[in-house]
């Protein structure tokens, strides 16, 4: 419910110009409570007591939605509805992709081919990677990020980092965005990660894994964390997903697209790894 898309039906008084009835909009979620001490440093992403519409309050999973003004970004009209839909899912590859530092011609892994994964992997390509290489042991997956112009790894069936020196190279990748959460994959990421690298995790797996800081140290590669995104992100993953849209099939992103009525079937497939995308619910007909 955090991820919203809809038109603007009613309008309070005193909202801001540049806004009115009928305008296509996404929605930046965060909530921040303004006085913590990142609140107060510019950096209201990471906010101490940090809620998000949608999740912690009631969000997109209704015909009807309140939000303030400010929290509103426009969207170009010609994207469809089904790719303007991911506009919150590129803010956070945006973001993800700024933190890493990734520049121009350099190469990147991403460990994980889920809907943020791949997001992820077009983030990067967009950015400028000469290569980026998609790990993931799931077929369907895989299957979806080879769809989209990808080279992938099967680490269920072959050695994954002998295959990440093939591909990429003997020195491993610049950039190793690690977003399945798994033992496996975080694992990979010193080795598969070039000396002078940069890992950014982003898994959000419950068990603790054992990791050994050591060959962070000695391959002097730097460990970069992310979490959503500032407003100013949030806006530069919408316009490059209006970039993107006119240039690339975006369509593999979008598994499914439901009934407000059948969104516990939704919560359901993804809950068993059923689903393999986004499950986009329709509110109103």
């Amino acid at each position: 419910g955090h991820e919203i898309l809809g038109e603007i039906e009613s309008l309070g008084e005193g909202a801001p110009a540049g806004f009115q009835v009928g305008d296509r909009v996404t929605v930046d979620p965060l909530i921040s409570c303004g006085v913590c001490e990142a609140c107060r440093g510019g950096h209201r992403h990471v906010c101490k007591e940090l809620k998000l519409l949608g999740i912690h309050e009631n969000g997109g999973y209704a015909p009807y939605t309140v939000v303030d003004a400010d929290m509103m970004v426009k969207i170009d009209p010609a994207v469809q509805d089904e790719v303007a839909a991911l506009a919150e899912p590129f803010a956070v590859g945006y973001h993800v992709v700024s933190r890493s530092g990734l520049k121009v011609g350099q190469t990147a892994l991403v460990i994980g081919a889920g809907p943020i994964g791949r997001v992820i992997a077009v983030t990067a390509r967009s950015a400028g990677a000469a290569k980026v290489v998609v790990s993931e042991p799931n077929e369907a997956r895989r299957a979806l990020a080879e769809r989209m112009g990808f080279e992938t790894i099967d680490p269920a069936k072959e050695d994954a980092l002998a295959r990440v020196f093939e591909l990429i190279g003997e020195n491993g990748a610049d950039v190793v965005f690690e977003t399945s959460g798994s033992k496996p994959g975080i694992l990979l990421t010193t080795s598969a990660c070039k000396i002078h690298g940069t890992i950014v995790p982003l898994g959000l797996g419950g068990a603790p894994v054992e990791f050994c800081l050591g060959t962070v140290s000695f391959k002097e590669q730097r460990v970069v964390g992310s979490r959503v995104y500032p407003y100013l992100d949030f806006v530069g993953g919408v316009r490059l997903l209006e970039r993107l849209a006119k240039a690339t099939d975006l369509s593999p992103l979008v598994s499914d697209i439901l009934p407000l009525a059948e969104a516990q079937k939704a919560i359901d497939s993804m809950s068993s790894g059923a689903n393999t995308g986004k499950i986009l619910l329709k509110c109103n007909d």
